[in-house]
């Protein structure tokens, strides 16, 4: 959770970066290893760096499962671990539909010892607009300065998606990633990430380019100034609905969704900490409402 923490609250760093498809977070993860092991010595500088590589790895594990043969669940036939979002989909009356599946999942320890272990993956899918998401679920042990501020859960996206004929643009799928996080945000997740990928292997629709993911956009910031460089379209969009980079994999960005919670705490020193981070975006993740009484 420290390392996602403080890439979350580097991101003002990166919020220029990404049309140019470049991060700064390996200067950043070197200057911290100096900064402190001046302060404590190098053995502490280590193993927070390698906590911090250790959380990247996760960030970054290749995750295989059987795409087409998810359990389906419902009140009357469920996984003890997702009771709490049937619950939450009721009591809402959201048209989202759960599944599940074991899969494997490959990482290393931070000194890029690799091991793999099984995990379940979960399927949201939203019977209305026929957007999935795709995801894990992590917990971490929280830091002193982090008790009472959020939980330590998070949520790894591996895709969102539709299929090609289902695929309705921006505000369809926004739609839809609102509503998961809802769900989510309220279980007590903390922050959603996934790897905006130009490339993968979802299929897109075709208008005028074959993968419009990598098109080259501009974008107009929140107080209407146009971005200096030409930025991937899928980016963009992300930008757009609120997500904010939080690293670098493969010349693409980790983005992160950040929940009212996360938010908060982010910003509780300096409200204005996240302001360049968010400048593209015209959707708030920090703004759903997370007010739930049984």
């Amino acid at each position: 959770m420290g390392g996602i923490l403080h890439s979350i609250r580097q991101a003002t760093k990166y919020a220029d970066y990404y049309a140019m498809g470049l991060t700064p977070r390996d200067l950043n993860l070197h200057e911290e290893y100096k900064h402190t092991a001046a302060l404590f010595g190098t053995k502490v500088a280590q193993k927070q760096r390698k906590k911090i590589r250790h959380e990247e790895s996760l960030l970054n594990a290749k995750l295989d499962y059987d795409f087409d043969n998810m359990d389906v669940y419902s009140n009357k036939k469920y996984h003890i671990d997702c009771k709490p979002w049937l619950d939450i989909i009721d009591h809402f009356d959201m048209p989202i539909q759960i599944e599940s599946i074991n899969g494997k999942t490959r990482f290393h320890d931070g000194d890029f010892n690799y091991t793999s272990h099984e995990s379940r993956i979960w399927r949201f899918r939203d019977l209305e607009t026929k957007y999935n998401v795709d995801f894990s679920t992590n917990e971490q042990e929280l830091e002193d300065n982090q008790i009472g501020h959020i939980n330590g859960k998070s949520i790894h996206i591996k895709f969102l998606y539709a299929k090609v004929e289902d695929q309705q643009g921006y505000f369809i799928m926004n739609k839809s990633l609102r509503r998961f996080a809802k769900i989510l945000f309220i279980d007590g997740y903390d922050y959603l990430d996934g790897w905006s990928s130009r490339i993968n292997q979802m299929p897109v629709r075709e208008g005028r380019d074959k993968n419009w993911r990598q098109r080259k956009v501009r974008l107009k910031d929140n107080k209407g100034n146009l971005s200096k460089n030409d930025g991937i379209a899928l980016l963009a969009m992300w930008h757009r609905a609120g997500f904010i980079i939080v690293g670098e994999k493969e010349q693409d960005h980790i983005i992160a969704y950040m929940s009212p919670n996360m938010y908060k705490f982010i910003t509780k020193d300096d409200p204005t900490a996240l302001e360049d981070s968010l400048k593209y975006s015209r959707n708030k993740s920090y703004d759903i409402d997370t007010e739930y009484k049984l």
